[in-house]
């Protein structure tokens, strides 16, 4: 499953690509994706039994919960590096503010929750965080005054995993899934009706663009990026980001042939060793019995 969280969230840049965000506009095509989204969950949330359960049995306290990890994980978080992409934000830089998740997350678990972080947990974290910046292969300044959207999003999806931590929810993942979806579609609509309308040129590469955000980032990145919060915690997932920017490289060399450099597979390679030297104790504690 952590290995398709990787795969799925990664594949959300090439969808991003795929789009071509200067002719649709970023809310249009944010709202569109999740009103199809939304449609899919609620279709599925209704078939599936656990799920159309336990609709009955949701809390006013459940909801609530819900609707702020949507606003922090879905809209603060995608709004932030869409609009920054928009604006003209290098895409490596943005690439590496996000990268910082993993080191602010495991932070705030030693500040908060008291984690026990070692040492070569720390280390790990910091290989990671150097590998990806040799992966997203240089950065240049442009757009650099529109950094702050990108730190936005970043303390968006690391407070979620944080707060998702904290409240331990036990609605099913489809469940909960569908309703940050859903509040995600109305805000993301009423954006773009304020923005100018929903209107989209309705074209082949259009509709393969937004399949694609639907099914691979959309649905299987954020439902295997909510089922690790809750069986890895919050931070071997924030660590596991670490792992999407030299995939997004893979994808970008499957799906555009563009060739990765030798500076690029460095990191790649950093990357890997770094993660692995931050979650080796993680993964050895969650084999032991209980």
């Amino acid at each position: 499953m952590a290995a398709a969280f990787v795969v799925a969230w990664s594949s959300g840049f090439i969808g991003a690509s795929l789009a071509d965000q200067t002719a649709v506009g970023v809310w249009r095509l944010l709202a569109w994706r999740y009103l199809a989204t939304a449609a899919v969950l609620l279709l599925a949330s209704f078939v599936v039994p656990v799920s159309r359960r336990a609709v009955t049995t949701v809390k006013c306290s459940d909801l609530l919960r819900q609707i702020a990890l949507a606003l922090l994980s879905h809209v603060v978080f995608l709004g932030g590096v869409f609009l920054a992409a928009q604006q003209g934000l290098d895409a490596g830089l943005s690439a590496l503010v996000c990268a910082l998740q993993p080191l602010l997350v495991t932070a705030a678990g030693r500040l908060v929750f008291f984690d026990r972080v070692r040492v070569r947990q720390w280390v790990g974290l910091v290989m990671a965080l150097a590998g990806v910046a040799l992966s997203v292969g240089g950065i240049s300044a442009t757009g650099l005054a529109s950094v702050g959207l990108v730190v936005a999003s970043l303390l968006g999806l690391s407070t979620s995993a944080l707060l998702e931590r904290a409240w331990q929810p036990r609605i099913p993942v489809l469940l909960s899934l569908t309703i940050q979806v859903c509040v995600a579609a109305v805000v993301f609509v009423l954006i773009a009706l304020h923005d100018g309308g929903l209107g989209i040129p309705v074209t082949e590469r259009l509709l393969w663009a937004i399949t694609w955000l639907v099914l691979l980032s959309g649905l299987g990145g954020y439902m295997t990026f909510t089922w690790c919060l809750r069986h890895l915690g919050a931070t071997t997932t924030s660590t596991l980001l670490y792992l999407t920017a030299p995939m997004t490289m893979l994808w970008a060399w499957f799906m555009f042939a563009q060739q990765p450099s030798v500076m690029q597979w460095t990191g790649l390679l950093v990357v890997l060793a770094g993660v692995a030297c931050a979650t080796k104790r993680t993964a050895k504690a969650a084999s032991e019995p209980r």
